[in-house]
């Protein structure tokens, strides 16, 4: 999206609907057709309201119409525009990052660990949202470390470790270890508490996984 550091590097090519992404093309797409919602809530101005911030600054009727419809999607009520960031509870903060985000129609949406901090019930609400995005028709990244809910969720999981893809394969295939092909993809598996035998034996040895992931990847 071309919002990294000035001093950060990047190689390769991204291709965005079959066509390269280049530094001209990613300006028009940014915040239209491709939107970020971001990890940290700080993303917001804590200067502004929030109103003013999920219309992007416009005034015109039409807009601040489709904010309304937006707060009430996400349960948000409407005296919430005239509120500021901090006068908002943690879920409702990441209600208004969604908001923001869905204020144009998006075709890609980079959900960067959009759970943080949230109990289970808030975390699987906006968990919800995003596939919610998906059903509409938009393309959803969920970048995330949260394995059982990403699965509640997402449709393929690609797992990456040391910075490299190790597997993808669909969702449903977490029903059953002997499904995953990688190591470190079953470790993973046995690593989330529903699969932890019932007296809290390990199911493996998690050490020996990942010390020959260290001999491979260098890390």
């Amino acid at each position: 999206m071309r919002i990294l550091p000035y001093n950060s590097e990047m190689d390769g090519e991204i291709r965005f609907l079959g066509e390269p992404l280049t530094e001209k093309k990613v300006k028009s797409l940014r915040g239209h057709e491709i939107v970020l919602v971001p990890q940290s809530v700080s993303y917001l101005d804590p200067l502004m309201k929030i109103g003013d911030q999920i219309q992007n600054g416009k005034k015109d009727v039409s807009v601040k119409e489709k904010c309304l419809a937006v707060l009430k999607r996400y349960g948000l009520a409407p005296d919430i525009r005239g509120k500021y960031p901090f006068q908002l509870s943690g879920g409702m903060t990441r209600r208004v990052l969604i908001s923001t985000a869905v204020m144009e129609k998006p075709k890609l949406v980079i959900a960067d660990e959009p759970t943080p901090g949230l109990h289970l019930e808030a975390a699987t609400r906006v968990m919800g949202h995003f596939r919610e995005m998906a059903d509409d028709g938009a393309g959803v990244l969920l970048i995330t470390h949260d394995l059982e809910l990403a699965l509640l969720t997402a449709d393929r999981v690609i797992v990456l470790y040391g910075g490299r893809v190790v597997e993808e394969t669909d969702a449903a295939a977490f029903q059953d270890e002997r499904n995953l092909k990688h190591p470190y993809t079953k470790a993973l598996f046995r690593s989330m508490p529903k699969n932890w035998k019932k007296d809290g034996e390990q199911l493996c040895d998690m050490g020996e996984i990942l010390e020959d992931m260290r001999k491979e990847y260098g890390r």
